[in-house]
């Protein structure tokens, strides 16, 4: 369960997107609350200057010294939250005229700027209880001379204020990050919804439903490479598996026609006693079964190892006339006995692997003296072109009809199934011919003009 989750696509989107939600309300939050708190205390110290000048604007009132002698808590009561306020009036030789301190608190006494101070006159300080507090001092007119005058406020309620304002912003970040989990859990829940449906199509692909394909009309966007990809795997497998079983089946064929031979010859000659020149007879016939079905297993596997490419290339230049040479000169007997005359034509160079390019000579050239007609010529052509080099087998006979061309080169297809055992031939030559093209990365093709056939090998320069 926790290997599911820590894998979850969704999860991860949803746990990624909260932290970007709350991480941005976070954000949003403490710029709000610096807002706040700015404009709070610049509110205050506008006050707080203000407070000041009601104070100097009292001190030069004609009978401010008596009043200031008889009633000093005149000038605290003059500023909103009394308890809060604190005064001091200075003479220039330092003495206290007057010192409105309630609560005996100890604040800091800035040097005066002026009468008219500014903002960056006022000065910071912290009360006893912790409480945030402000105090500026100025010169004011008092009678005939000047005094100095400090006015302090402590903000008591300040602190609670922003206490609070803190706690709401830490419930609106909880609360939308809280919604943003939510949201991006149905949005996810509804994004992919073609994803489970692309899974439950794919869940249904069985052997026997190959052909069917995912459904690309109402797939999004962002899908449909994905789905194309998973149609285009679908419509290989199908290709692969109903070629695996005309394999299957060709194979079994193939396989039952010489164990039949072998079973039906072995169960006559056991049926009464023979003469041992008739058993020699029967295990030299059996030899060829034998030999047979040893042609066909190791060209099986050679098809088999060329299709997982598990066979080593050992390319190198050749010349192409003297292959075809060497491969006419092995078959020369074969054909002679059949009437028929080898040639060997052209100049070329090709990069092959010799063996396996001798192989599909071989093969090509077989092929054509068991199919060519008696008395004519089986010509093997070498030519150079740009970028390419071919060879090419053409022999005379029997017309090949156009329907069979393209399947020719199938293992264990034949044009002709009369002709299937026809000198001992497996139905593999051509397909191990286009394997070990396909290996050096070539192409083999065929072409006929009715009385001619020809197949070529392409090999890349």
């Amino acid at each position: 369960m926790k290997g599911s989750l820590r894998h979850s696509l969704a999860l991860r989107v949803t746990v990624m997107f909260t932290l970007i939600v709350a991480l941005a309300a976070s954000g949003l939050g403490i710029y709000l609350y610096r807002a706040f708190v700015g404009e709070i205390v610049r509110r205050d110290d506008i006050q707080l200057l203000g407070k000041l000048r009601q104070v100097q604007l009292l001190l030069g009132r004609p009978g401010a010294a008596e009043l200031l002698r008889e009633q000093p808590d005149y000038f605290r009561d003059t500023m909103s939250g009394q308890e809060n306020s604190l005064v001091r009036i200075t003479a220039p030789d330092g003495s206290i005229l007057a010192d409105i301190n309630a609560l005996g608190e100890r604040y800091p006494l800035p040097p005066a700027a002026g009468a008219a101070p500014t903002r960056n006159a006022i000065a910071g300080w912290t009360t006893r209880r912790g409480d945030p507090g402000r105090v500026v001092a100025a010169s004011a007119r008092l009678g005939a001379g000047t005094v100095t005058v400090v006015v302090a406020r402590a903000y008591a309620e300040r602190s609670a204020m922003f206490a609070a304002y803190r706690r709401q912003i830490a419930w609106a970040v909880a609360a939308s990050a809280l919604g943003a989990a939510l949201l991006a859990a149905l949005m996810l829940r509804r994004g992919l919804r073609p994803l489970r449906m692309l899974a439950e199509h794919a869940a249904l692909v069985r052997p026997g439903t190959l052909a069917q394909r995912l459904d690309l009309a109402h797939a999004p966007s962002e899908l449909r490479p994905l789905v194309e990809a998973l149609n285009a795997m679908l419509a290989r497998l199908q290709e692969g598996y109903a070629r695996l079983l005309g394999f299957s089946a060709d194979l079994a064929h193939e396989f039952r026609t010489p164990v039949t031979n072998l079973l039906g010859q072995s169960q006559v000659m056991l049926a009464q006693p023979r003469s041992a020149a008739e058993y020699e007879q029967l295990i030299a016939s059996n030899i060829e079964e034998l030999e047979r079905l040893a042609r066909m297993i190791e060209s099986m596997l050679f098809l088999a190892r060329a299709g997982q490419e598990e066979v080593v290339l050992a390319r190198r230049p050749l010349a192409a006339l003297d292959e075809l040479r060497k491969v006419a000169d092995f078959y020369e007997g074969m054909a002679e006995e059949r009437g028929l005359a080898l040639a060997c034509t052209g100049e070329a160079s090709v990069l092959a692997d010799a063996a396996l390019l001798r192989r599909a000579l071989a093969n090509l050239l077989s092929n054509a003296v068991r199919h060519a007609d008696p008395g004519s010529t089986v010509v093997l052509h070498a030519s150079q072109g740009e970028g390419r080099t071919e060879l090419a087998v053409t022999n005379s006979g029997a017309p090949i009809d156009a329907a069979h061309l393209t399947h020719l080169f199938e293992r264990f297809y034949r044009a002709d199934p009369a002709r299937s055992d026809a000198e001992g031939s497996t139905g593999l030559g051509l397909a191990i011919v286009r394997a070990i093209m396909d290996l050096h990365g070539g192409q083999a093709k065929v072409a006929t003009d009715g009385a001619r056939v020809t197949f070529t090998l392409v090999f890349p320069d």
